[in-house]
């Protein structure tokens, strides 16, 4: 038996994505999501999260967007002077150059964590957002939490993928990653909980305009033996992410597409199981 969780990153960014990825999960296309706790729209995904019981919800542990749950002081290296998060590549800079503290990741990390709970979810797994838990002091942070607290996580695999037209940058990027991802499963294979593998419309390269099945199926079809997560970004306003993603058209396409009934019937032909991490 496949298993195949679906879910939806950035819960809590904006209204359009919260409302986004619950209509998508009433359709059947998605069927877990994960939370941001330091968003402008977390209490709204909370509220749509307690009417929908049935909709795994995790941690999308923030440290590129906003501003720390923990007081600014006690995580000063993960933050820039006005007491925001740095970009993705700035902390991934810093990172590499061991500049970031990583008692503070695990401060910042367990303030998170404390807060879902407060908001009264209990998480099914975590994940990060923009992966910055690939590298290795953030992901042994949150294996050393998930095993703690006996909750699965998502390792983000690259997918093997034959027709990968994927930039010369992208593709450097992906042996940096599979290089950390290497070195984290070899850490903690055995004492955490992880999907066996993982891939979104980024492994197509040169994402289309419009999202078809076609697109999902080079996807799903490549998908290795075991539970798969398939990550998407649904949004209904894409000009609503200006200035928080860079990939606000590809959220509204996709979107639309998960809209449709074409990813259930998909899913039903190639002969998964939707299910979310509660199936780990």
């Amino acid at each position: 038996m496949k298993t195949l969780i679906v879910n939806a990153d950035d819960f809590g960014i904006t209204h359009s994505v919260n409302e986004a990825i619950v209509e998508t999960f009433e359709r059947g296309s998605v069927s877990s999501t994960t939370l941001m706790v330091n968003a402008g729209a977390t209490d709204d995904a909370v509220n749509k999260a307690r009417r929908h019981p049935n909709l795994g919800v995790g941690l999308h542990f923030n440290l590129t967007l906003g501003q720390p749950v923990s007081d600014i002081n006690s995580v000063r290296t993960l933050v820039d002077a006005s007491g925001d998060f740095y970009t993705r590549g700035e902390i991934a800079r810093r990172m590499l150059l061991r500049r970031i503290n990583r008692m503070e990741i695990e401060r910042e990390l367990l303030a998170q964590f404390e807060r879902i709970r407060a908001l009264g979810l209990r998480p099914t797994h975590i994940d990060s957002h923009q992966h910055v838990h690939a590298f290795p002091w953030c992901f042994d942070a949150i294996a050393s939490l998930c095993k703690r607290e006996q909750l699965p996580m998502r390792m983000p695999w690259i997918l093997k993928f034959g027709s990968n037209t994927a930039p010369i940058a992208r593709k450097v990027r992906q042996q940096f990653l599979r290089r950390m991802l290497s070195r984290n499963q070899r850490v903690w294979d055995g004492l955490v909980r992880w999907n066996d593998g993982f891939g979104s419309v980024f492994d197509l390269g040169t994402i289309p305009e419009h999202l078809a099945t076609d697109h999902y199926r080079a996807i799903l079809e490549s998908s290795p033996a075991g539970i798969f997560e398939l990550m998407v970004h649904p949004a209904r306003e894409a000009d609503e992410l200006e200035g928080l993603t860079q990939i606000g058209r590809v959220s509204e396409n996709e979107w639309r597409f998960l809209c449709s009934d074409c990813l259930p019937a998909l899913i039903s032909e190639l002969g998964f199981t939707l299910g979310s991490y509660r199936s780990l």
